[in-house]
């Protein structure tokens, strides 16, 4: 079972258990986007991720709960970003489009999706949202995820998510070194100059090429 299907079966057991007991029968029945077979529920059980009692009941671990909670709290914030930021109204076009972003979203990102929508407790269907740390801080502000190069500290990370130049030349240059999206870099040294550290390679480049590299940070 790979991630997105563990977090699929997760976050049916825990649906399922908002409107109360969950047997065995619930997790298989044909309707279900996403039907659980045997062996995903055995697999589920040897992760220590649910419990099967032998009256068929099933309910989640504390981890499993913990896992079920943030996959259906990604899913429903999701769509609320969908509906009130992106004005998607089809049900079935943005319950679609929220499936797909569910599972590369980042705690942190979700946290600034929250945010951004002012902490919703419900989703456009009407069902509640788990809240996350953000909630409890009532944040107000979002923290930028993406920056500059230039930005990090000696002995941070971040992974280049574009770089933003007018000079194809020197865009040119940057990716026959291996400085493209998806690249890992640490930030080696910033005086006298700005040195990093990728793969195998150590590179010193201009604070204005540091600027033009903008990363994920990495924490």
């Amino acid at each position: 079972m790979n991630k997105e299907e563990r977090e699929e079966a997760l976050e049916l057991v825990g649906t399922l258990a908002e409107k109360g007991e969950v047997l065995l029968n619930d997790l298989q029945e044909k309707h279900l986007h996403h039907p659980l077979t045997l062996e995903q529920i055995d697999l589920l059980q040897k992760e220590q991720m649910i419990i099967l009692d032998k009256d068929g009941r099933v309910r989640t671990t504390p981890q499993g709960d913990r896992l079920a909670r943030e996959i259906i709290r990604r899913h429903r914030l999701a769509e609320r970003l969908i509906v009130d930021v992106l004005v998607l109204k089809d049900p079935d076009r943005f319950e679609a489009s929220a499936c797909d972003l569910e599972h590369v979203l980042s705690q942190e990102l979700t946290d600034s999706i929250c945010t951004l929508l002012g902490h919703p407790t419900v989703c456009p269907h009407g069902k509640p949202i788990p809240p996350g740390l953000c909630c409890s801080e009532r944040r107000t502000r979002v923290k930028s995820l993406i920056g500059s190069l230039e930005e990090l500290d000696a002995g941070e990370e971040g992974i280049i998510a574009y770089i933003s130049t007018r000079d194809h030349a020197r865009l040119d240059r940057l990716t026959a070194m291996g400085l493209f999206p998806g690249t890992l870099i640490k930030v080696h040294q910033k005086q006298p100059a700005l040195v990093i550290l990728y793969e195998e390679t150590t590179l010193a480049i201009d604070l204005e090429i540091g600027q033009e590299i903008h990363v994920w940070r990495k924490k």
